[in-house]
């Protein structure tokens, strides 16, 4: 398994706006983890993804440490 950071298009702030958020996911290759990112709850249906990279597993789990959303809604 790799591990991937995904950045996505939040949803739920109007038509053409949206915040970025990243989430971390563990996959097999970066379709997989694009198409698990698309699936999150609050994700923009169209053109959602904003970027993926492939990341190291420490830093794998320090992002998983702390949810995708709390991230988002404090900022860090």
């Amino acid at each position: 398994m790799r591990y991937y950071s995904v950045t996505c298009k939040q949803g739920h702030h109007g038509r053409k706006r949206y915040q970025p958020i990243m989430f971390a996911i563990e996959a097999e290759n970066a379709i997989d983890a694009i198409d698990m990112a698309k699936a999150m709850p609050g994700v923009k249906h169209s053109q959602s993804v904003l970027q993926c990279r492939e990341i190291s597993h420490s830093e794998y789990k320090q992002m998983r440490r702390v949810s995708a959303y709390k991230r988002l809604e404090y900022g860090a």
